[in-house]
């Protein structure tokens, strides 16, 4: 698929964006691509997608991301790069009309783009800006790649969404903390918050529970004595923090002295192995990742040792994203591991 701008971008005075969009909407061809009487344009949105950024820079890498979720998920989209600690006072909005366009598909889903920029003061106004523009009886999911969590802005664009979707891969252990705290938050605020990283991870865990399918191997998890976690901070912290959520769920308690962190650098990966082994016993459990994104399942139980490998996917932020979007309520395995992760 290919993403493109059918129409537009054109610079517009706030309070003029509906107009000017619906001006672009009212010029724009019937059909559309190489093929033009084979093509058909079909305007469509299922959501109110607000991505917000710290800079222009953040918000055009945003739109190459974006690009590719609405063929799946055709949205609303506005943009805003919010940067209140930069002067002159500036606020610049233009409207657009984006277009995916399939080789297989004879139609051609179009959809709004807003983008807005503000610096200084200005930069105040575009949370009440953001929210006149939503289509209504919407959904509404703001994803916030890296959320300034102590920004008052943030807690003004998060209370107006469904949805909160951020990105952990790259976390401190403080960041972390912060996200707990926001997600305990946000259930007062009825928003709910998803996590890529945890999207990423989901290959793993299925993995890893798949080990105590069997009977003889759940004998052993409650004589689990301890974890090693090798990746990225935030990544084995919610992996972790999973684990032992799961584990005093059965009754059998993990001490947290017993759970090893190891940090890693891994280029473009946040995981690279999952440990587990029983107290006074060399039976051990454990997934580590390939670089070609390969999963081995490793276990260890008396004599016998078993081993396999299967292709776990390499989702992209955009595949990522566009599975979030169509979600509704709350993650509680999610936020249970979050919140015993992030007090590691």
């Amino acid at each position: 698929m290919s993403i493109r701008i059918a129409a537009g971008p054109r610079q517009v005075e706030p309070k003029a964006i509906e107009s000017e969009l619906e001006k672009l909407w009212i010029a724009m061809p019937r059909t559309g691509g190489a093929a033009e009487s084979a093509s058909m344009t079909m305007r469509a949105v299922m959501a109110n997608l607000i991505a917000v950024g710290g800079s222009d820079q953040e918000t055009t890498r945003a739109i190459g991301v974006i690009g590719n979720v609405i063929g799946r998920n055709p949205c609303r989209v506005i943009l805003i790069a919010s940067e209140p600690d930069i002067d002159p006072p500036e606020l610049v909005a233009e409207v657009a009309i984006i277009c995916q366009e399939s080789e297989t598909c004879p139609r051609c889903v179009c959809c709004d783009q807003i983008r807005l920029a503000a610096r200084g003061i200005m930069a105040d106004n575009l949370p009440s800006l953001a929210a006149s523009l939503l289509a209504p009886d919407l959904p509404v999911v703001v994803w916030w790649p890296k959320p300034p969590f102590d920004r008052k802005d943030f807690l003004l664009f998060a209370k107006q969404a469904d949805r909160l979707v951020v990105d952990s891969a790259d976390y401190t252990a403080e960041d972390l903390r912060s996200l707990a705290s926001f997600a305990d938050q946000s259930r007062r605020m009825g928003v709910a918050v998803s996590d890529l990283n945890w999207g990423r991870l989901t290959p793993y865990r299925q993995l890893f529970a798949q080990f105590f399918d069997s009977v003889e191997c759940r004998d052993h998890l409650t004589m689990i004595g301890e974890v090693r976690v090798e990746g990225h901070a935030s990544t084995g912290r919610l992996l972790a923090g999973w684990l032992k959520a799961q584990m005093d769920k059965s009754g059998h308690s993990l001490p947290r002295e017993r759970i090893h962190l190891v940090s890693a650098d891994l280029a473009g990966f946040s995981f690279r192995s999952l440990v587990m082994t029983c107290s006074g016993e060399v039976n051990t459990f454990a997934v580590t990742r390939g670089d070609d994104c390969t999963l081995e399942a490793r276990t260890t139980v008396g004599a016998q040792t078993g081993s396999h490998v299967v292709k776990a996917g390499c989702p992209g932020v955009d595949e990522l994203l566009a599975d979030e979007i169509t979600l509704s309520g709350r993650d509680a395995v999610y936020e249970t591991a979050l919140t015993a992760g992030a007090l590691l």
